[in-house]
């Protein structure tokens, strides 16, 4: 018996089943689709809101310097929104806070009565959506990208009108996919790589998983489980290689990239004394703080002279931040490097006292592109902090600015190095990323007043001191608190011993 077919309504003459029936599906769907699309908006919103609580102040703090921490320090130069919108994203999906879940895990349970049933389901799928590498394998004019995962096969198309325009086939994508109802969305601002950099990448990542899990004396385990527990490690690998790609082209040379050293000072007046002697120093500013102590010199370091007609000239090769404690040596290539380490022997000469600047000069052959560090000392409880090796050019900064804000407010020379040595020891345990020196020299003066009960020094006058809020200082106080497990009139650190009923090793952060 013949199958009957049944005409389309639209009065065509067609088959329904050829005519009309997909869009009238693609109609419904789409009703649908907008609903689930709107659940997405508004549990992006909620979570947003949830993460930027008070509560979670310390752990983002913390999320904050380990995600930034990673990355090179050009790439940190300033707090550019892209970068801090990704951090914030990790942070919610990825960080794992001190309860051992996630700010989504978190959330979740908190509002399982409060979402409807789109959100809940979202909340639970977005739960076990992770950051992953994806290639682009074709685009979709008006629709999006269609991506498979480098280390799955599973295609996909990903619904972002702006990424099909700007994003070409073969492209590598790191990001995180969310699913929205019965499509795909991209969690937030990716990375894309262009395809030539694929194999360097996979290179890379293979060598970082098995040093991670060497190091964590474990098995390697599969690619979901490094990408979750590495997200921010990953990130840093693919935002160098792009970097790096946006240079001429190509990766730079060793010759192309900034170098640093980091020196220390006996006498930074008989330093700067003789340099302003020397016509092969060139004195750009003299910084000194509102009561006069001073902070900082910068000076650039001149090369040969060399004769141009009748102009006689001497080229900059390097410039140098003189604080009473250290200098940070800059120059552009290593010749400039070496060269102006020589110029700087010439102190030696005409110092007051022998060996005014010492050169450290370790680190200063390191191939490696970005900033040239030296290792910090293994320590030992005895050691001069001010005579430390800071491994970070940062962390130096934030120690001069230290000691000239602990000297201002009254506080003896004993004083000054037990915060220094609080703040090497900090730095030495968890390498924190220095955004804002500004910032954590206030919190590292405010927690050693805080050791030492010195309780008439409020957050409020140092943030208005030093030009930072309140809250970023406490975060950043309790981040010390937790690292080192400070205690009131702590013997590491603290100059004084408990009187007048005072209690000693009580937690700083009680009742903070």
């Amino acid at each position: 018996m013949p199958r009957t077919v049944k005409l389309c309504p639209c009065g065509s003459g067609k088959p329904y089943e050829t005519c009309c029936r997909d869009r009238d599906r693609k109609a419904v769907f789409s009703l649908e689709q907008a609903r689930w699309r709107r659940a997405a908006q508004s549990l992006r919103r909620s979570l947003g809101l949830y993460a930027d609580q008070p509560s979670f102040a310390w752990d983002a703090a913390r999320a904050q310097d380990l995600y930034l921490g990673c990355l090179d320090q050009q790439l940190t130069a300033c707090e550019d929104d892209f970068t801090m919108e990704r951090c914030f994203e990790w942070f919610i999906f990825d960080y794992k806070l001190s309860s051992g879940k996630t700010v989504l895990e978190t959330f979740r349970e908190e509002n399982l009565h409060n979402l409807d049933r789109y959100q809940l389901t979202l909340a639970r799928q977005w739960t076990r959506a992770r950051i992953s590498l994806y290639e682009v394998t074709g685009i979709i004019p008006g629709e999006g990208l269609l991506i498979k995962e480098i280390f799955g096969r599973k295609e996909i198309l990903v619904r972002d009108l702006n990424a099909a325009a700007e994003i070409d086939v073969g492209s590598i994508l790191f990001m995180r996919v969310l699913k929205v109802g019965e499509e795909y969305e991209f969690s937030t601002s990716g990375l894309a790589l262009p395809c030539e950099y694929g194999e360097q990448l996979l290179e890379r990542l293979y060598r970082d998983r098995q040093e991670y899990y060497w190091e964590k004396n474990t098995e390697p385990r599969g690619w979901v489980t490094y990408f979750k527990e590495r997200a921010h490690v990953v990130n840093a690998i693919v935002m160098e290689l792009g970097f790096s790609s946006t240079r001429n082209g190509s990766t730079a040379s060793n010759e192309e990239v900034e170098r640093c050293a980091i020196l220390a000072i006996d006498d930074w007046l008989t330093s700067l004394e003789n340099m302003q002697k020397l016509d092969c120093f060139r004195i750009i500013n003299i910084l000194k703080d509102s009561s006069g102590v001073f902070r900082q010199a910068t000076i650039s370091i001149l090369g040969r002279p060399c004769t141009q007609k009748t102009c006689e000239l001497r080229p900059v090769v390097g410039q140098l931040l003189l604080t009473p404690y250290f200098a940070i040596l800059k120059a552009n290539t290593p010749r400039e490097m070496q060269e102006s380490k020589k110029i700087l022997a010439l102190l030696d000469e005409l110092a007051a006292q022998e060996n005014s600047l010492i050169p450290d000069l370790g680190g200063i052959d390191n191939e490696e592109p970005g900033l040239c560090l030296t290792e910090g000392p293994s320590g030992s409880p005895d050691r001069e902090p001010e005579k430390y090796t800071w491994p970070m050019p940062g962390y130096a900064i934030v120690a001069g600015s230290v000691q000239d804000g602990l000297q201002a407010l009254g506080y003896t020379p004993k004083q000054q190095k037990g915060a220094l040595k609080l703040w090497y020891d900090f730095c030495s345990k968890e390498h924190p990323a220095i955004r804002k020196t500004a910032v954590w020299t206030a919190a590292v003066i405010y927690a050693f007043a805080r050791l030492e009960m010195e309780k008439g020094l409020k957050q409020q006058e140092l943030a208005y001191r030093y030009g930072v809020s309140s809250s970023t200082i406490s975060s950043r106080f309790r981040l010390l608190c937790q690292a080192l497990q400070l205690v009131t009139f702590d013997k590491r650190y603290s100059t004084k011993k408990p009187r007048g009923g005072l209690k000693a090793n009580s937690p700083l952060l009680k009742g903070n």
